[in-house]
């Protein structure tokens, strides 16, 4: 494998937390700690005018079909914005604390949403109706994944385990003890397995066929593994950490990782905070409470 910085974009002034494909091929979105959604043209390494300006630090976002944005903040609230409008339509308020991570269920028409308030919320993606709300208990929830027919979600808490859901009526089917201290980071694999990173540094596999059992455990980097992205045609793994890296692994995980970090590859001088592959054009895009985006391109 090899992987190369294709360019740095800067203009956010403080840490950025959340990554999503842009309206639009060749675009992205960003936000972070200065509560400001920026929109960049990849062509031109530059920001479109398409800002929108928040109340309050931004946790996570999430593009869906390119025709709805919903923003999420550290007090709690969700911003349902129209993309073609460019207009809030709907403003989500049942969470008291962060909105770490919100995933969409195409097959349900669904929206997983895990909050610092240690409980996950259920809503319709259309009227922006609340369907369930799970109060876990189990730590903050920082992220969650679908797997690759969407009947399973999976949920990293912070007291070091992994909830594994059926989507079809919200039935708890496995609880996994996946970390010491707190699961950060979750994903599935293409072949079903489901690999995890935690506050320990440890990126993990759990065998899909027979009950989630740990099949590999590895000192991935020096802290707390924040992200995990797995190329969707299972080509590589990439991890960011708190340890100032991205790092890009095999699919099976038997080779050394590629690792990105600044004196290698001229990448982040901070913790790296979020990760997002834009599959159009092939990119491995990361973020940093450096201020910086970072695009990578990635290759067998």
């Amino acid at each position: 494998m090899k992987a190369e910085r294709t360019s740095t974009l800067k203009a956010h002034s403080a840490p950025l937390y959340a990554l999503a494909p842009g309206r639009n091929l060749g675009t992205l979105f960003s936000g972070g700690g200065d509560r400001v959604i920026a929109e960049w043209d990849l062509s031109n390494e530059q920001t479109n005018p398409f800002g929108i300006r928040t109340d309050a630090t931004i946790y996570s976002l999430l593009n869906i079909d390119q025709e709805t944005l919903l923003i999420g903040t550290n007090r709690g609230s969700i911003h349902v914005i129209d993309l073609a409008s460019k207009k809030e339509v709907r403003h989500l308020k049942l969470h008291d604390q962060g909105i770490f991570h919100m995933c969409y269920c195409s097959t349900l028409n669904r929206v997983y949403v895990g909050s610092a308030d240690e409980s996950i919320s259920v809503w319709e993606a259309e009227q922006w109706s609340l369907l369930w709300h799970l109060k876990l208990g189990q730590g903050k929830v920082r992220r969650i994944a679908l797997n690759a027919d969407q009947s399973n979600v999976a949920i990293a808490c912070g007291n070091g385990r992994v909830q594994m859901l059926e989507t079809a009526d919200n039935t708890m089917i496995y609880s996994i003890e996946a970390h010491d201290d707190g699961a950060n980071s979750v994903a599935f694999l293409p072949n079903g397995n489901l690999v995890t990173g935690g506050k320990d540094a440890h990126l993990k596999v759990w065998d899909g066929k027979n009950h989630f059992r740990q099949l590999i455990s590895i000192p991935a980097h020096n802290f707390a593994i924040y992200d995990i992205i797995v190329q969707p045609q299972g080509k590589w793994i990439a991890t960011a950490s708190r340890d100032k890296t991205v790092k890009i692994w095999d699919i099976d995980l038997l080779e050394k990782p590629i690792r990105l970090d600044r004196k290698s590859h001229a990448g982040h001088t901070h913790s790296v905070n979020a990760l997002c592959y834009l599959e159009e054009e092939d990119l491995l895009v990361s973020c940093s409470d450096d201020r910086t985006i970072c695009l990578w391109n990635v290759g067998i």
